[in-house]
């Protein structure tokens, strides 16, 4: 069995922000820019998990 580290909520949000960065800036992205992306879009998504499982009990 082999596991995609794509499937894991923070590598998906990782790439994302490397992408982004790369995008915005046209080049290698500075490291610590994207460190903080990533970190901020893995928080973003927990926090909608969260608000969706919340929603989900109330049901």
């Amino acid at each position: 069995m082999t596991h995609d580290p794509l499937d894991d909520l923070f590598h998906a949000c990782a790439l994302r922000a490397f992408l982004e960065q790369s995008a915005q800036c046209r080049q290698w992205p500075d490291q610590e820019a994207t460190r903080r992306r990533a970190y901020s879009l893995y928080e973003e998504a927990l926090a909608e998990k969260g608000s969706r499982t919340r929603q989900h009990a109330k049901l």
